[in-house]
């Protein structure tokens, strides 16, 4: 594996002037991580042995009352202090413009020994800070998130996680063909829930952004402009800087070419809400657990190394990722003497939120008197939903151990939730990046037969489609696989047309798909499809069908060591993670 090394970098835009004020470099290495942290006001300057151009862009001051556009003066320039031995000098531009910074890639001599520091006197904003879900995935409800807003007046933040690994891939496809490479839902979400975020004072955090982060930003602003808002919102994301000095604004940079995605922590996050005091943050790719756990850490004064209190935070940041699943969604199972409740029950479900202390004690809650169920039972359900070990819970922030965590109901709406632990190593020693790949074409038919042998006609189909196939494209069969929903699509029983089973079937739906080389496979597979209308068995009806380029995410794991200590090895400038705010 190559080396590669990343900056965070932080651009701040003030009613249109871009300044750049900080740099952090992160160094990803072979054996662990390197990080720097504040190092200048205009930019970097180590090695010259090594250089990558970051372009700021230039901006100008409006001015509101005319409606003309002044020439932008810099700020005067406040040299950095002095740095220490063997760390990254910096040096302000001679000619005092604004538009170009210079940062070199330093030789890890220069670097090694200098620890990232722990956060520098952090203050408790709150006893007790106040975190709620609005969104467990895309396709989620915002009138669900608004309920919560409007139910749950002790709010503080409310998260929208709305980023899968499938949505990632799709938007990375979208955007290289050129559509928006954020959620295209962000603006109908934030419309309905910006006035009374802004009225409560409840910050929004979302990692809607997708691959491109600049853009949800933009499309917030306008929405706040056109709502007559006065909002500040913050960027925090991952994105690759070449060494022809493109700019990090520009789509080039964002999303495009490679577009990996490292799982980010909630550093990023915090630094944004320390800072900037944003109505809202836009993230990339950030581990669903960081974008809870953010805004505790901040609010609530943690550190870097106050373990017990981040294996706590995390607890209720996971509790919470995934919505209403915490509260009776994907619970109620008819039936089911223990996950039983009525129709009308799931109707007015709550989406969850959490009280956390800077103690670290837990309590999870919905809205007092909603539907659904909080329970023992759903929380024990979500602590162990997508985690492998439950000792061994890896988030970029912590490896947390979920074996002695105890759950206590203290009301119908509320459980107290204990013994979440750090593990031991407690930092992770990879990351996990994403990696989209074009996959080939992909191609899909359905089609239902009903009543008098129905699943043999199914049967049928199938065989035709494929015979087809193989005529049309010699030896593509082995391409395609094919079931029939609500028989064998589980693969538990289906395949024996002599059983049980098979005799039962009155209604059969097939589902053929196919995953091709060519276009032009999976155009034709499309055809020989919807050819069964008239060509295949009897009572055919309800054809689906439909073909798209697959681009699949592959995984691959970033050695590092924890954010707080240095590692030795050689290192080149790669990646840059920015943190920007904008205000209307």
């Amino acid at each position: 594996m190559r080396n590669t090394m990343a900056t965070i970098g932080v651009i701040v835009v003030r009613n249109d002037i871009f300044l750049f004020r900080e740099v952090f470099i992160c160094a990803i290495l072979q054996d662990g991580i390197i990080c720097l942290g504040g190092i200048g006001e205009t930019g970097i300057r180590s090695s010259p042995e090594r250089e990558a151009e970051l372009l700021v862009v230039s901006g100008v001051w409006p001015n509101r009352s005319s409606h003309q556009l002044l020439p932008f003066s810099p700020p005067t320039h406040h040299p950095p202090p002095p740095p220490p031995p063997s760390r990254v000098c910096s040096s302000a531009p001679t000619d005092g413009a604004p538009a170009t910074c210079l940062m070199e890639a330093a030789a890890l001599e220069e670097v090694q020994n200098c620890a990232v520091k722990l956060r520098s006197n952090p203050q408790r904003h709150r006893n007790k800070v106040y975190v709620g879900c609005g969104a467990g995935f895309g396709g989620d409800r915002p009138k669900a998130a608004l309920k919560l807003l409007e139910r749950v007046e002790e709010l503080n933040y409310i998260v929208l996680e709305c980023l899968a690994e499938r949505t990632l891939a799709d938007r990375y496809r979208v955007m290289v063909s050129g559509g928006k490479g954020f959620d295209p839902r962000v603006k109908e979400w934030l419309s309905m829930l910006l006035p009374l975020a802004l009225d409560r004072e409840v910050c929004i955090i979302t990692n809607m952004g997708a691959i491109d982060p600049p853009g949800a930003q933009k499309e917030i602003l306008d929405l706040a402009s056109d709502l007559g808002l006065e909002i500040t919102v913050a960027i925090a994301y991952e994105s690759p800087i070449s060494h022809s000095g493109s700019s990090v604004l520009s789509n080039e940079s964002i999303g495009v070419g490679q577009g990996r995605s490292t799982y980010l922590g909630a550093a990023p996050i915090v630094y944004c809400l320390e800072t900037y005091k944003p109505h809202v943050v836009i993230t990339s790719r950030v581990a669903d657990a960081a974008l809870f756990l953010a805004p505790m850490i901040y609010e609530l004064g943690w550190n870097w190394n106050d373990f017990e209190e981040l294996a706590q935070g995390t607890l209720a940041s996971h509790l919470l990722e995934c919505g209403c699943q915490l509260t009776g969604g994907y619970f109620t199972h008819p039936g089911d003497a223990y996950r039983d409740f009525s129709f009308e029950q799931l109707l007015d479900l709550s989406l969850p939120y959490a009280g956390v202390s800077y103690k670290g004690e837990v309590c999870v809650g919905k809205a007092n008197g909603s539907g659904g169920l909080l329970s023992y039972s759903t929380c024990a359900e979500q602590l162990l939903y997508e985690v492998g070990d439950p000792a061994n819970y890896i988030t970029p922030d912590l490896v947390v151990d979920f074996s002695d965590v105890q759950f206590h109901q203290i009301s119908k709406d509320k459980v107290h939730c204990k013994g979440a632990k750090p593990s031991n190593p407690c930092r992770p020693e990879k990351l996990l990046q994403l990696f989209p790949t074009e996959s080939g074409w992909k191609g899909w038919g359905e089609i239902s037969y009903g009543g008098q042998e129905c699943l043999r006609r199914a049967q049928a189909a199938e065989y035709l489609v494929r015979s087809w196939m193989d005529e049309r494209y010699p030896g593509i069969n082995e391409k395609i696989v094919a079931y029939v929903m609500g028989y064998d699509s589980l693969k538990a029983i289906g395949g024996n047309k002599d059983s049980f089973s098979a005799k039962e079937v009155i209604d059969a739906r097939l589902r053929m798909d196919g995953l091709f080389d060519q276009e032009e496979h999976a155009d034709g597979f499309v055809q020989e499809f919807i050819a069964l209308y008239t060509n295949g068995p009897a009572g055919g009806g309800g054809i689906s069908t439909g073909q798209k380029k697959e681009v699949i995410l592959q995984k691959l794991l970033v050695l590092m060591a924890t954010p707080l200590y240095l590692m030795n090895n050689s290192c080149h400038l790669s990646d840059f993670f920015i943190i920007s705010p904008l205000l209307t």
